[in-house]
């Protein structure tokens, strides 16, 4: 399995993606988690079926817009928004993303969102 992971920085991509193998490890699955440090960079290597799954942490308008970009690339591609605020929840579930995390984001939140994009 494949994970895309772009958080609002650097340190936050490399906490996300250290977390999300860890979880990976408990589970016993073997997961590639590929940071990306901007949407850019994202971009230029994303393609239909190329990820499983993407985790969008830029927050705001900016990581909804990656967030539905994702989503009507790659319709199978399991997507997680994270945020500062549950302003753009509704939005995500109109769109169909996998989950929405709010900052600070909970262990038992983290790991129900792992769940979903981990688990068929």
């Amino acid at each position: 399995m494949r994970v895309a992971v772009c958080g609002v920085d650097a340190e936050e991509t490399h906490r996300l993606c250290l977390r999300m193998k860890t979880y990976a490890a408990e589970l016993r699955r073997d997961a590639e988690v590929k940071p990306f440090l901007s949407e850019e960079e994202l971009w230029r290597e994303f393609e239909p079926g190329r990820f499983h799954g993407a985790v969008v942490g830029y927050g705001d308008t900016k990581g909804f817009l990656c967030a539905r970009r994702v989503r009507e690339a790659d319709n199978g591609c399991r997507v997680i928004l994270v945020d500062d605020t549950d302003r753009y929840a509704i939005r995500a579930l109109r769109i169909h993303l996998t989950d929405y995390l709010v900052r600070p984001v909970e262990d038992g939140r983290f790991r129900v969102a792992m769940d979903r994009l981990f688990n068929d």
